[in-house]
């Protein structure tokens, strides 16, 4: 499919159905998502703040939370959210993330209400980073958390792996439906399509994007939520999912930390 076809046929995002995007911090994103009536499950809640105050919002209770990686801004609000709600709390990796109750695996799954949440290794950024593929009834569209692994147009540093692992894991995403919604931990949008143009300065879709994304966090109200992309969409403009061996997403990664 051309990008002007694919391009003609995308409709315009709109948030899925039971999700609520919250702000922390400069860029990070934390998510809550309704499982059951009144109760939702958090994802990456680096700061509880936003949380507690969406909770009480929205009149949910916090069940469970998902962590997706050790760094602190995505699990510096865990001890606080553990402590004033009771929830349980899902990880990969118990060893760095205090608190963890389940331990999850690659393949591994597990249901919430009406959801089922199937976890997908994907080291690179770490060496235990994980993604949470999410799909159910109450959801419009599968859903995928993907933490600092893959960003709208971009993709995470290389902190603990290699560039042919996270190559690897990368290839696992772009196996997924190209319907899936991508929630990635980090607004950092409008520089990763910057970094997307300098490499095809042609392309039409990429300027469309970034106008789109500019009048988004030009917005005067609210955090610029730039969120979610789709996976199609990142088949077709990201180029570290673009890249046709580890070779070229090595030398894209490295020119990308220069940008």
């Amino acid at each position: 499919m051309t990008d002007r076809c694919f391009w003609a046929i995308k409709q315009p995002m709109q948030n899925a159905k039971n999700i609520t995007i919250l702000a922390a911090f400069w860029d990070n994103y934390v998510y809550l998502v309704k499982h059951s009536p009144g109760q939702c499950f958090a994802v990456d809640p680096g700061d509880a703040k936003p949380v507690l105050d969406a909770l009480k919002r929205l009149q949910l209770r916090l069940t469970h939370i998902l962590i997706t990686h050790h760094h602190a801004d995505h699990i510096g609000g865990v001890g606080t959210l553990k402590q004033r709600t009771g929830c349980q709390v899902i990880s990969t990796d118990d060893k760095r993330i205090a608190g963890t109750d389940t331990v999850m695996g690659d393949g591994d799954t597990t249901g919430l209400g009406d959801v089922t949440i199937r976890c997908i290794a994907t080291p690179g950024h770490t060496t235990t980073s994980v993604c949470y593929f999410v799909s159910g009834d109450s959801l419009t569209q599968p859903v995928l958390f993907t933490g600092d692994t893959l960003f709208v147009c971009g993709c995470g540093r290389l902190f603990e792996c290699d560039g042919q692992t996270m190559f690897q894991s990368l290839k696992k995403l772009a196996a997924l439906a190209d319907e899936t919604l991508v929630y990635p931990g980090h607004n950092y949008t409008e520089e990763n399509v910057r970094f997307a143009m300098t490499l095809e300065p042609g392309k039409k879709p990429l300027q469309k994007k970034l106008s789109e994304v500019q009048m988004q966090n030009q917005r005067g109200h609210g955090p610029p939520y730039t969120v979610p992309s789709v996976l199609g969409e990142e088949k077709q403009l990201n180029p570290f999912l673009r890249a046709k061996d580890w070779q070229t997403f090595v030398s894209l990664r490295r020119k990308k930390d220069r940008f």
